[in-house]
């Protein structure tokens, strides 16, 4: 399932847009990573990005694949 179908699906059952849940996805992302927490910030670190910065896809594959290591 891609990550657009996800996002649809998180809409669908809120009552909202994809956009809007992507937004507040983005927005959740932000916040966490200004965390002074050397742990939390070791977290971040750990996500494999292409750029400057993780984007959302980034996040989930990685989260996705947590989950599923420890399943």
């Amino acid at each position: 399932m891609t990550i657009d179908k996800i996002i649809q699906q998180v809409a669908k059952k809120h009552h909202t847009t994809p956009e809007i849940v992507r937004k507040e996805m983005e927005l959740a992302m932000a916040q966490a990573q200004k965390s002074t927490n050397p742990k939390v910030q070791a977290l971040w670190a750990a996500i494999p990005h292409k750029g400057e910065q993780i984007t959302l896809e980034e996040f989930i594959e990685y989260a996705a694949m947590i989950v599923s290591a420890i399943s």
